[in-house]
């Protein structure tokens, strides 16, 4: 074969076989011969408004349904609050619908600790018999619950007068109860204000962490995205003042470390140099009481370089906004700190006036004692009742051993849970009301720190509940009636109370389900005169030496009800890191000190009791403080929470002031192990 010849035959090759290229199947019509497609039939989808209960912010949602089931959750783009946004917490919520875990029947703890499973009408019976007729009144009973915020605290309180009870028992270990406290003091107001981020030029936050487990996270995260990037041309500044570099520490222009006691100093330093060089608003002075008296009180305090450079730094950049909150407000000096923050916002011409109530229809009267709340830490050092409702509380879990509720509980002739895990408290009760999940009942709320007069409206997304449960308010009904109580509850269901309630809104029941609530376009009250509250600052702890154990709420788990999703068990928390487990925050400065690295397992110990945990060493921390997140360390609760990490509420001290157990204070010691 010649060159001329070798060359045509390369051509004729070459083209034939483009040619039989061409007609073969393509690469992808080739797969499915060997592996068929899945027949994809499209289910009905229904997106439904509702109200996220996962913490008590109360942010609007709406839910995604495929064929009835619940399959995704997102924020409700119109709620004030939320405006779109959800957090982890709300995300991971239909894993608690459908959780392995959940009470499915009413139960009955036996002799040997068990518990076996009965009817409704068995487990009301029981309570009936306990509670007695209506003309019986010889017994002591009381409510202990957590917050409870809409018609879910109304018909507990109701409850309470229709068997002549006032006893209503508070456990909420990261409540918002002292800045009520003090907003009551100074304003007369216990409904908490929004903060107005989005119009501040300048937000100083003592120790409250506003994008972690705050009053309503997503609402904050808006503002200081606000602060930030809202306004072209003009960015705002953002201080943190606290002991650890939390996730708020992480995204402020500037943390200051401090140890617990600390932040109130630098507050009356930083008022002591506003009214010193005459930067304090005039309404301060005109519409006012005691400022005289708080005048003379910071006049008392040495103000630090920090305290000078921070109020020259308020006036330059404009409205300023100083918030309190986390841990700093459960210490020795929290209402003193809470009433100094808000001082500090008269000071500047803010006086935090909250939105107005939403008009609800006030249910039908009923006599009765006037309701008395308490603290449970308070109620552990009087005789317990006969009879005790156990509601979205888990004080076994979340209140130190040192303060002896486990004996205190043990004593209550009839412990009643109404709960939807076997979280450690409710394992410790006589019978256990299993109760439909959020997404189940209907429910309402009115949110904390509102911008406007509004509330957030709850529906069950089933046509009936998964398994046989109830809402609280609904088994409260029931036993009522079982009672001969009825007239003190006309309706025949929760729904047709809040239906009542709801029909005083300018809105139709409908409307409010389709909108997820009820919200006006007014924006707060009038302001009030203020009063410059001094006593409780007057009476104020004070920073002692020594390493100090510093409790936060972590950013995934809370204060610990969260625990039992997986989901957020392999959230990695996003300053540590860790993620189904705990860790010792050391700072850098005390580990060198005590020859302690990052993974060393390392021995905490207080006057309360020891834990150990491995170590996380950090610059990020006041290097008089060790720091560990609330959550873990669960002995029940279900599969995914059971043993794992350790429980920081343990090692705390049975200190305590008129709104609970004290977070901070506790003096610890470290060693290697």
């Amino acid at each position: 074969m010649d060159r001329r010849e070798f060359l045509k035959g390369s051509v004729f090759a070459a083209t034939a076989g483009l040619a039989l290229d061409a007609c073969a199947p393509d690469a992808s019509q080739l797969i499915p011969i060997l592996i068929p497609e899945e027949p994809f039939i499209p289910g009905e989808e229904i997106w439904t408004r509702s109200t996220c209960f996962e913490c008590n912010a109360a942010c609007g949602i709406q839910i995604r349904k495929i064929d009835g089931r619940l399959v995704k959750v997102e924020g409700n783009p119109e709620h004030p609050m939320s405006r779109g946004g959800l957090c982890p917490r709300g995300q991971a919520a239909p894993q608690a619908m459908y959780h392995p875990d959940r009470i499915r029947t009413p139960l009955a703890k036996q002799e040997d600790g068990s518990f076996a499973e009965l009817t409704w009408d068995e487990a009301l019976e029981r309570i009936a018999n306990a509670l007695g007729s209506a003309e019986r009144m010889d017994f002591a009973f009381a409510f202990l619950t957590g917050t409870l915020t809409g018609h879910r605290r109304a018909i507990v309180e109701r409850f309470l007068k229709a068997f002549g009870s006032s006893d209503h028992i508070l456990h909420e270990p990261f409540s918002t109860t002292t800045l009520e406290r003090a907003s009551t003091l100074a304003t007369g107001h216990e409904r908490l204000a929004d903060p107005d981020l989005e119009n501040a030029g300048y937000v100083v936050s003592f120790g409250a962490e506003m994008l972690e487990a705050d009053i309503s996270p997503v609402r904050f995260h808006h503002g200081l995205a606000e602060l930030r990037q809202g306004r072209p041309g003009r960015r705002g500044k953002f201080v943190m003042i606290g002991p650890r570099l939390s996730l708020t520490a992480a995204n402020a222009d500037e943390w200051i470390p401090t140890r617990t006691g600390e932040e109130i100093e630098l507050a009356l330093g930083i008022a002591h140099v506003l009214i010193r060089d005459g930067r304090n608003a005039a309404s301060a002075i005109g519409a006012s009481e005691d400022f005289e008296a708080f005048r003379a009180l910071v006049e008392e305090v040495e103000p630090s370089a920090t305290a000078e450079r921070l109020a020259q730094e308020m006036a330059e950049h404009g409205p300023t906004i100083c918030l309190a909150g986390g841990s700093a407000v459960r210490s020795g000096a929290g209402l003193a700190l809470a009433l100094a923050v808000s001082h500090l916002n008269a000071l500047l011409g803010k006086n935090m006036v909250p939105a107005e109530a939403p008009p609800f229809a006030p249910w039908p009267a009923l006599e009765g004692p006037e309701i008395e709340k308490r603290a449970l830490t308070q109620a552990l050092g009087s005789e317990p009742p006969n009879v005790l409702f156990i509601v979205d509380t888990n004080p076994l879990y979340s209140l130190p051993p040192a303060f002896e509720a486990e004996t205190w509980l043990s004593s209550v002739s009839l412990r009643v849970s109404f709960s939807t895990f076997m979280d450690e408290t409710t394992a410790a009760s006589d019978l256990v009301l299993p109760e439909s999940m959020s997404f189940e009942r209907f429910e309402d709320a009115v949110p904390a720190g509102a911008p406007v007069p509004m509330a957030t409206l709850a529906q069950p997304l089933l046509v009936r509940t998964l398994y046989d449960t109830r809402s609280m308010p609904d088994a409260l009904l029931a036993i009522a009636k079982g009672t001969g109580r009825a007239d003190a509850f006309p309706w025949s269901s929760y729904e047709a109370a809040l239906r009542e309630a709801w029909a005083g809104l300018d809105t139709s029941w409908s409307d409010a389900l389709a909108r997820g609530g009820f919200w006006s376009a007014e924006s707060a009250g009038e302001p009030g005169r203020y009063r410059f509250e001094t006593a409780a600052i007057r009476e104020r702890s004070h920073a002692t030496p020594g390493l100090e154990l510093h409790v936060y709420a972590s950013n995934a788990l809370g204060d610990g009800r969260s625990a039992h999703l997986p989901f957020l068990q392999e959230l990695s928390d996003p300053i540590t890191g860790i993620r189904w487990g705990s860790v010792a925050e050391i700072s850098a400065d005390r580990a060198g000190d005590l020859g302690i690295a990052s993974g060393d397992l390392v021995e905490l110990r207080s006057e309360s009791g020891a834990i150990e945990a491995r170590a996380h060493v950090t610059p990020g921390l006041h290097p008089d403080m060790v720091a560990i997140a609330a959550g873990q360390g669960h002995t029940g609760y279900g599969r995914y929470s059971e043993g794992r990490g350790v429980n920081a509420f343990a090692l705390l001290n049975p200190a305590s002031d008129a709104d609970g157990a004290l977070l901070a204070g506790t003096k610890v010691t470290v060693r290697k192990l």
